[in-house]
């Protein structure tokens, strides 16, 4: 952990220098007042000495004034250093986070991964800046307020000291208590967090079957137990601030029935009493802050944690191989696929080239999707391989061979943004006629028509403002745009009417009819002019052919096409 907190600050040496060096100013000038206060007493207002008494006062606020600048110099730098490490550190993380495979993804929640690039880098943040202040303020003023009261007198000094040992311990057996709290309610925290953010994933499900009532109770059940663990904490954090509190009154007790008592006998002036009182108030301080830090640390700490969890997790290999012409064959030979013990592809082998169009159908859970996320590298067979161009599918650079693939399944992945920069976020430097021949061909330019806005009509988040059938020629409209090499549509045009459907797949079949298309669909007569199709099954390929053979083998696929159970 240290090691990458060296390294981020390291990054930003040179506002940690001038951090360093005003925070070592401020706290000299803290713990020199308290000597011209003691001068000021001792040696200008017994002797009624106006001129000194006007040198020490006007020093004794120069100091206050250079100490103002200082500290406001010190905090500025600080938090810039701060900011600037959480920046990178986030730019870091969101890398390390995109580079991860869908894998990633299915295991992590979504919430979680949000609190990891907002809250808890905030919390570093507050830890690399606030909390090295407070450390290096608390250490210092604590050690030299020491230095000096020894040096006022050693008498007074060890005994004002006595009760320190006791108001350390007490400092951290309630911190103790605190840290085991803190982490509770940082647990109950991320319950709560985690309930609000599956609500609102699926909000529209629950007002459609009228849910707000049950939803409300478990909401509150995991609101009042955070309620009941943040007020465990009250009584700790009041008894910590109230026994450092009742430490500086019981020294500052001390200092005047000693120090009374010392200068009664002349071995002390009144000045030293009051500059210890000083002093002790700066203990009191300095301790508070030391207090506020254990929860800075705690939760830098976890943040910190989580942060290396995450950037030490190494990047699945995106290969090396970039392909030197477009993508013109696709072989798939003895491919088995698990799923947690369970073979959802078996012995898997066909062979499709550039031109041709293959399908595949069949029940659920026989592994038709399971082979569309092979074929775009989010899964790793367990046996077999598949071969593009006779190059191994894994060799591949990621990016290279996905920039030549186009995907529309059945999630439209839409952004927050117009319908225009949704489509054009496939490809930015896309020609101004190439844009309006794919809103052609996706049939955009009717919706577009309809809308006040135009092409620069908000869609809103996962695009809630279109039906099905729109968003689904968004993404349509996307795959002309790209002109890729593979074409894979997951039930591609499930949601559209059975005239508009018939016009995209026309349009479909002319744009790519050089190109490989590979399709998923449960609407068989969307597959009449495919050049085959592989009915799948639990024990792999169950029969092939294209749809009329398919049809006159009278066999597993007319069974489904005639609606027949076997």
């Amino acid at each position: 952990m240290l090691n990458k907190i060296f390294y981020y600050y390291k990054k930003e040496k040179e506002l940690l220098t001038y951090f360093l060096v005003s925070s070592f100013i401020v706290t000299a000038l803290d713990l020199y007042g308290p000597i011209l206060v003691q001068d000021l007493i001792d040696y200008s207002i017994p002797n009624k000495d106006i001129p000194k008494f006007l040198k020490y006062t006007s020093i004794l606020l120069s100091v206050y004034v250079i100490r103002f600048l200082f500290s406001i110099f010190s905090s500025y730098k600080g938090q810039l250093m701060g900011n600037k490490i959480k920046y990178k550190m986030r730019g870091d993380l969101f890398n390390k986070i995109l580079s991860q495979s869908p894998k990633f993804f299915q295991e992590k929640q979504s919430g979680d991964i949000i609190t990891r690039l907002t809250n808890d880098l905030e919390n570093v943040s507050s830890l690399l800046y606030r909390g090295l202040e407070d450390f290096l303020f608390s250490v210092l003023s604590i050690s030299g307020a020491i230095i000096l009261m020894l040096n006022f007198n050693v008498k007074l000094a060890i005994i004002t000291m006595l009760p320190l040992p006791f108001a350390i311990y007490f400092t951290i057996y309630q911190n103790k208590k605190l840290k085991i709290g803190y982490g509770e309610v940082r647990k109950k925290m991320s319950s709560l967090t985690s309930n609000i953010h599956s609500t609102l994933r699926v909000i529209f499900f629950i007002k459609d079957n009228a849910l707000e009532d049950e939803k409300i109770k478990k909401f509150n059940k995991n609101n009042k137990k955070l309620l009941d663990i943040e007020n465990k904490n009250v009584f700790n954090i009041s008894s910590l601030i109230s026994g450092i509190n009742f430490y500086n009154q019981f020294t500052q007790l001390l200092v005047i029935f000693v120090g009374g008592y010392l200068h009664i006998r002349g071995e002390i002036s009144f000045g030293i009493m009051v500059s210890f009182i000083l002093l002790i108030n700066r203990f009191r301080i300095y301790l508070l802050r030391l207090m506020s830090l254990v929860d800075t640390f705690q939760r830098g700490a976890s943040g910190i944690s989580r942060f290396i969890e995450i950037t030490s997790m190494e990047s699945p290999s995106t290969g090396s191989i970039i392909l030197s012409k477009p993508i013109e064959s696709i072989s798939i030979k003895n491919l088995d696929f698990y799923y947690k013990g369970d073979q959802i592809l078996k012995n898997l082998s066909l062979e499709v080239y550039k031109g041709q169009k293959i399908a595949f159908v069949g029940a659920s859970g026989v592994g038709k999707t399971t082979l569309f996320s092979l074929l775009k590298k989010n899964l790793v067979p367990n046996n077999g391989n598949i071969f593009i161009n006779g190059e191994c599918l894994q060799t591949l650079n990621s990016n290279d061979y996905l920039a030549r693939v186009g995907i529309v399944d059945q999630n439209e992945h839409l952004i927050d943004d117009t319908i225009l920069e949704n489509i054009k976020i496939i490809n930015r430097d896309v020609s101004d006629e190439k844009l309006q021949q794919s809103l052609e061909f996706s049939y955009i330019k009717d919706l577009i028509q309809d809308l006040e806005l135009k092409e620069n009509t908000k869609l809103g988040e996962n695009g809630i403002n279109l039906s099905s059938g729109q968003k689904q020629r968004v993404a349509l409209a996307r795959l002309f745009l790209k002109s890729p090499d593979v074409i894979l549509l997951d039930e591609a045009t499930s949601a559209l009417d059975n005239i508009l459907e018939s016009k995209i797949i026309n349009n479909l079949n002319n744009e790519f009819k050089d190109k490989i298309i590979i399709a998923i669909a449960h609407r068989l007569n969307t597959l009449k002019n495919f050049d085959k199709i592989f009915v799948l099954g639990k024990d792999g390929i169950l029969e092939s052919g294209n749809f009329e053979e398919l049809l006159d083998k009278k066999r597993f696929f007319y069974n489904m096409y005639t609606g027949i159970n076997t």
